[in-house]
């Protein structure tokens, strides 16, 4: 039977997807905008022109990094909020890794202040590295280090019953 594992935040994931949305289309006027500047006469605006284009790589990141999910049997379907849904097969996987986007536990005194040291939980993340995944999940890939390659990130803060989760990956998978 497939399971579902959704944002525990829903309101704070559809904010920044849909945000992340808005802000790049902004960008990209932006960005058009001081290339034209700089064709009329003004060239510093073609340098910060090319700059706020390339900026548009880390907010694509807010809606593809780590989408809700349904795991079943056959493969995982990727359900972003602003992006089109996506069955993969696990033969589509090419691997399971620590997902390196997450913070490390040391530098996480402030959260685990605020939430209290009996609630706190270090953020633990995997990441499944898919080729055949289109442009917005190679943003991933590329500031996960792994190239401009499709890649999802799972974590037990942005997905319910990771642990649950986790393991019927690994159990798909094999790796």
């Amino acid at each position: 039977m497939p399971s579902t594992h959704v944002h525990p935040h829903p309101t704070t994931e559809r904010l920044a997807q849909y945000g992340g949305i808005v802000l790049a289309v902004v960008m990209v006027a932006a960005g058009i905008g001081q290339i034209a500047l700089a064709t009329m006469g003004l060239p510093l605006f073609l340098l910060s022109g090319l700059v706020t284009l390339l900026l548009i790589a880390p907010v694509m990141l807010l809606t593809s990094a780590t989408p809700a999910v349904q795991v079943s049997a056959e493969g995982i379907t990727i359900q972003p909020r602003v992006w089109r849904e996506r069955f993969v097969r696990w033969d589509e996987v090419r691997a399971v890794k620590d997902y390196p986007l997450i913070p490390p536990k040391d530098v996480e005194s402030g959260r685990r202040l605020m939430e209290g040291k009996r609630r706190y939980r270090p953020a633990e993340g995997k990441m499944l590295i898919i080729p055949s995944l289109p442009l917005p999940y190679r943003f991933t890939g590329l500031f996960a280090g792994e190239g401009f390659v499709g890649v999802i990130g799972l974590t037990n803060r942005t997905h319910s019953d990771y642990e649950r989760l986790i393991e019927q990956v690994e159990k798909y998978t094999g790796k």
